[in-house]
């Protein structure tokens, strides 16, 4: 009876995390290389489980060894059925699905402090753009899922995707139900006034984040679980903070403060003149930086990069190496202490190379 139990609840637990990794991972977000090394890692792991239970003499590490493996093989298998279109009718949403447009118009007190922009998605992509108006415009694309037309437009309905406008302001956040599981996904695109934002926070878990055009702001707030980030002439004066679980980080960036961090995800951005400290992680992939030409010399350099299995390249013009090696480098340019423009650099990988140019 006991081992029938036992057997039992990992079937169940199985067929869970097979649903789960079927209904609330973005697959389609990784690359096929990404994919296949999930697939590669997720076989390693098994084989790991099978040597370890083969060796154990103890009945708990058998049965938490047999769990891990039901969990990864229905993580991988859940990867699988994603790609192959079988995953349209194994919703449990429904294989129907409905959609709706909804459009947004305003525009800021003119004597208002720097309004703040805060965006907040549970499956979705998030675009953020100037334009040459005096007013903003956000367009939500939202979609649900049902067993029928009227099921997944009903869905629809529930989801409150009205913005909060105010003269300061603006605030988008789709409800997410508990554990974060929806039904509904929406992309919204927000169109902005040319000007100074005093916050532009963006969040997702599945989907990506694009600052699409330049952007002025105090601070900036970038995270997506499961997606790309990409800003184009970003500015952020006081801190920014880019940040994704699985997804690349590339862009144009000028920040007085910023972190910037990918699990699994290559790191490419150009950075601006400005005063400035960046702080830069990759657990998985490559970490690539590009500086604005200085033919008049008044920015000044001090890098410190480690990767701890990739190389490390660092060709700034008068730099100078107080140390290096094939995988760390440390060192400043000659008129870092001097230069009217001062940025610090400090970067780590764990599995990839780091190029400063």
């Amino acid at each position: 009876m006991r081992s029938c139990t036992v057997r039992f609840g990992g079937f169940l637990i199985f067929v869970g995390v097979l649903w789960l990794s079927i209904q609330y991972v973005n697959w389609s977000a990784f690359t096929p290389l990404q994919r296949a090394d999930f697939v590669i890692a997720g076989g390693l792991a098994l084989l790991l489980c099978f040597a370890v239970a083969f060796w154990s003499r103890s009945l708990l590490v058998d049965e938490i060894v047999h769990l891990i493996a039901l969990v990864v093989g229905a993580a991988m298998l859940g990867l699988i059925i994603s790609g192959s279109g079988a995953v349209d009718w194994a919703n449990w949403a429904g294989p129907v699905r409905a959609e709706k447009t909804l459009s947004f118009d305003g525009s800021f007190a003119t004597d208002a402090t720097e309004p703040s922009i805060t965006l907040q998605l549970t499956n979705g992509d998030a675009t953020v753009q100037v334009w040459d108006r005096n007013t903003y415009q956000i367009v939500v694309r939202a979609r649900a899922r049902g067993w029928s037309q009227n099921d997944a437009e009903k869905a629809l309905e529930q989801t409150d995707l009205q913005p909060q406008l105010s003269a300061t302001g603006i605030v988008f956040i789709v409800p997410r139900a508990p554990l974060g599981f929806s039904r509904v996904e929406a992309d919204v695109d927000v169109f902005l006034p040319e000007s100074r934002y005093a916050e532009l926070r963006m969040e997702t878990l599945n989907g990506s984040l694009d600052i699409s055009t330049p952007v002025i702001t105090d601070r900036a707030f970038l995270k997506t679980l499961n997606g790309r980030i990409t800003v184009t002439g970003l500015m952020a004066k006081q801190s920014a903070i880019l940040d994704t679980l699985n997804g690349r980080i590339s862009g144009t960036l000028m920040a007085s403060e910023a972190q910037i961090s990918t699990a699994n995800g290559e790191i490419e951005l150009d950075l601006g003149s400005l005063d400035g400290k960046y702080r830069l992680s990759a657990l998985n992939g490559h970490i690539s930086l590009r500086v604005p030409p200085d033919p008049m010399s008044n920015t000044g350099y001090s890098v410190t990069a480690k990767s701890l299995f990739g190389s490390v390249d660092v060709r700034l013009p008068e730099f100078t190496f107080s140390e290096q090696d094939h995988r760390r480098v440390e060192g400043a340019t000659s008129n870092f202490t001097t230069a009217a423009t001062k940025i610090t650099i400090q970067a780590n990988t764990t599995n990839g190379r780091i190029q400063i140019r």
